[in-house]
């Protein structure tokens, strides 16, 4: 027996030798690996960590719901589900998008936006030397005040706006979401409760009252007082939202630490304190994950081991992140990435790296020696995202070689058929946005139908958008000057246009042409439903007068369609007269293919076959009979024109006598831009500016200057409009 003990001791020790061996080289491997990756780089090969970070920010403006500045910085973009909370009697428009999805989310988003907050805690000198503090407290702020809105009385929070089965029937861009999908709002309260989002939403508050006290401490008072009311009713009715919900909690108890640490933190408050380890024991802690917005355990240990220096705490802390290091337990990538989660892989690596670089830099808790290792893997796993990888790209919409152009993400793509192949390429670049990431083997694909590997979402960008800060503040690289523009939110191959008429001869001959309009709504600068189209066939009826025949002997009548009416004939010049084919009253959308179409069959006749139609302006072109489906754009003619409340909207009207000047160049500068706007404006307030054209302010063209050319001139500024009147 003894002899028998020897020999397992014996090989038990050869194979703990042989661990350890592997253990240690698997480490120097890594640390050489991250020694070459997380040096500032030179040349072409650097990595602006300045235009990184500013890209990150930039696009939670791409996920705003709610009312959006006319100004929007983002020209796809304009008032999304502006009904969400009209069927609960409140106002509960703003906030974010979860993800590729219209669906809103208050869990998952107030972990966004509380883990913005502690990136802006930790590392605000950072943003404010990158310039880039204002544009994300503004992004935070958009997502507070949606919880305050959904925040109405104490023991009440609305958790939810919109639900998968009616979202996900369809891939409409956001603003249409109103238009085809049910925003029906959910909440908890003291019969329903949900300590997990009540909590996390306390928190994002807690931490918004104090990133904003500098700039706005009003503002941060009344986060504050929502953060302790939230707080209070998470913990008087303790339980897990059982609603449904994409978003199922596994534990309550992270949620009400998480909240509890940072009420103590802005308070000082010993109670919250308590609460916080009460609620998170030393013994639950050290598991295998990572902060993220299900499990905000690891974030809340380590914020309590911070301000209490407890070694409890910072154990736990060190235990975590030692599993994310190379021999830890956590699987690895061939190419370097700390690979968790086949959903959302980067997302979790980019989180795990802020909190490394968050207790690498702090010297007052925790184990020194382990310091370097932490510090060095956190920029590794950054630099991964951006480019050090086996693919040589980046993971980061917009930024970087190779980057990702076909995210997951109904507004970028735009779609006019509610389809994900429909187009074939993105209309928008999502700049900014973090995807999913690579399998466990490196391995991955830029296709917009696989949301594992290209899902976006508010809470992927988050721990990301933190890292960077620190990237930033450690190598410098300078965000990018007058950007945005808006040409640069215009995918390359796209020549699409937004608005038009396809047109086809059904029948012509004996005095008779019977036509087929078809008025096409393919918007996404921004996408908009439309029930005021029309369109305008031009004739030349020059024949019919020189014959003798009269204006009542050509005539005009609506066939088939699909609710246009008819109206016509009108003399537009001389011996030129059009007809009007009016959809107004039918709503026309880029939603699916009956609703972004609609067809109308009109016929002209001739009395005594005294006209011919071949010398009409809007005749050039037409051809038939119609072959067409809701992708090509064949029969599409500019000379049968487009019109929104009787203003061209695109397309091209019979020559007129050119005035001289140019509607809409007001100061006469050769260019219509935001200046001429900003005349119009004050023309409109009752102030002339001198040197100004007013024939030019008449944008409409109509002969009077008043706010509908201050709207005409707008939508061309925003490329809404192709051209102003001539």
């Amino acid at each position: 027996m003894c002899e028998n003990r020897g020999q397992s001791g014996k090989l038990f020790r050869i194979m703990a030798v042989i661990l350890v061996t592997s253990l240690l080289l698997s480490t120097l491997i890594f640390q050489q690996k991250v020694q070459a990756a997380s040096s500032p780089r030179t040349g072409g090969s650097y990595y602006n960590y300045g235009e990184a970070l500013q890209k990150s920010i930039l696009f939670y403006k791409a996920n705003r719901l709610g009312d959006l500045p006319d100004n929007y910085i983002l020209p796809y973009r304009a008032d999304a589900a502006m009904t969400d909370g009209k069927d609960a009697g409140i106002d509960l428009t703003g906030g974010w998008a979860d993800a590729g999805d219209g669906i809103k989310f208050t869990h998952p988003m107030s972990y966004a936006a509380g883990q913005l907050g502690w990136a802006v805690y930790e590392y605000r000198e950072a943003f404010e030397k990158s310039g880039q503090l204002d544009d994300i407290l503004d992004e935070i702020k958009w997502a507070t005040d949606f919880f305050i809105k959904a925040h109405p009385s104490p023991e009440v929070l609305y958790y939810m706006c919109g639900y998968e089965e009616s979202d996900h029937s369809v891939w409409i861009p956001h603003e249409l979401l109103d238009y085809r999908t049910k925003r029906t709002s959910f909440k908890v309260d003291s019969t329903t409760p949900g300590s997990d989002v009540a909590g996390q939403t306390a928190a994002a508050l807690a931490i918004a009252s104090i990133i904003f006290e500098p700039t706005d401490p009003q503002y941060a008072s009344t986060c504050l007082t929502h953060a302790k009311q939230l707080f209070s009713f998470a913990d008087k009715y303790r339980g897990k939202n059982p609603l449904k919900t994409l978003y199922p909690s596994g534990s309550y108890v992270d949620d009400l630490a998480w909240g509890a640490i940072w009420l103590y933190i802005k308070t000082g408050d010993p109670n919250y304190l308590d609460k916080a380890k009460a609620v998170l024991p030393v013994t639950s802690l050290g598991g295998q994950h990572t902060h993220c917005w299900d499990d905000v355990s690891y974030g809340a240990a380590l914020k309590i081991a911070q301000v209490t220096h407890d070694t409890g705490y910072a154990a736990m802390v060190e235990k975590n992140l030692d599993w994310w290091m190379p021999g830890g337990g956590l699987k690895y990538t061939p190419g370097g990435l700390a690979w968790l989660s086949q959903w959302g892989s980067l997302r979790y690596a980019s989180t795990a790296a802020f909190l490394a670089f968050v207790w690498s830099d702090d010297k007052t808790v925790g184990t020194a020696s382990k310091k370097d290792t932490y510090h060095k893997f956190a920029e590794s796993q950054i630099n991964y995202a951006l480019g050090d990888n086996p693919r040589g790209g980046s993971y980061v919409v917009g930024f970087g070689k190779n980057a990702p152009e076909h995210p997951h993400h109904r507004t970028a793509h735009g779609s006019w058929t509610s389809m994900l192949t429909v187009p074939a390429f993105h209309r928008h670049i999502l700049y900014g946005a973090l995807v999913g990431g690579p399998t466990s083997d490196d391995s991955w694909k830029d296709d917009i139908s696989d949301y594992t590997l290209n899902e976006v979402a508010t809470d992927y960008n988050a721990g990301f958008a933190g890292a960077l800060a620190k990237m930033y503040d450690m190598y410098g690289g300078e965000p990018l000057e007058n950007w945005p523009k808006p040409e640069d939110f215009r995918a390359k191959e796209d020549n699409l246009t937004e608005y038009f008429v396809r047109g086809w001869i059904i029948y012509e001959g004996y005095g008779t042409l019977n036509l087929m309009f078809q008025i096409n709504n393919r918007s996404a600068w921004p996408a908009a439903m439309k029930d005021k189209l029309s369109a305008r066939y031009y004739m030349d009826l020059t024949e019919v007068f020189e014959s003798g025949h009269k204006l009542e002997d050509v005539e005009i009548t609506l066939g088939q369609s699909q609710g246009a009416k008819l109206y016509g004939l009108k003399q537009y010049k001389d011996n030129i007269y059009y007809f009007t084919v009016d959809f107004s009253g039918t709503q026309i959308m880029p939603a699916e293919w009956e609703l972004c179409e609609k067809d109308a069959n009109v016929s002209i006749k001739y009395k005594d076959n005294c006209g011919s139609n071949e010398n009409d302006w809007s005749y050039k072109n037409l051809y038939g009979p119609p072959d067409y489906d809701a992708v090509s754009f064949a029969g599409m003619t500019p000379y049968i024109p487009v019109y929104d409340s009787g203003v061209l909207l695109w397309g091209e009207e019979p020559f007129k006598q050119e005035p001289g000047f140019t509607y809409g160049d007001i100061n006469s500068d050769g260019s219509i831009d935001t200046i001429d706007f900003a005349l119009l404006k004050q023309i409109l307030m009752g102030s002339t500016p001198g040197n100004v054209n007013m024939q030019a302010a008449d944008v409409k063209a109509d002969g009077e200057v008043n706010a509908l050319d201050y709207a005409v001139l707008k939508s061309y500024l925003l490329n809404m409009i192709d051209k102003l009147p001539q």
